[in-house]
């Protein structure tokens, strides 16, 4: 690949990312409230199940999860 399409796809990822962080300053709350409620329903099946301490909601899933809401109110 060169380095003109290389540019071409970073900067559709930075202008991917700037939408992000605009709809983020326009709709925190509402992502707040969207993280919240998935957390209090992910430790529901936790406590629900068999309570395996490795499923709890925790670290890289907290991001992915917001970052894939995102995606999803921008499409």
């Amino acid at each position: 690949m060169n380095e003109d399409n290389l540019f071409n796809i970073q900067q559709d990822q930075v202008n991917e990312q700037i939408e992000s962080i605009k709809w983020i300053a326009e709709n925190r709350d509402e992502l707040i409230r969207a993280l919240r409620a998935k957390v209090a329903t992910k430790n529901a099946d936790y406590f629900n199940s068999g309570k395996n301490v490795e499923e709890i909601f925790r670290g890289q899933y907290i991001g992915q999860y917001c970052n894939q809401y995102i995606r999803e109110q921008l499409a």
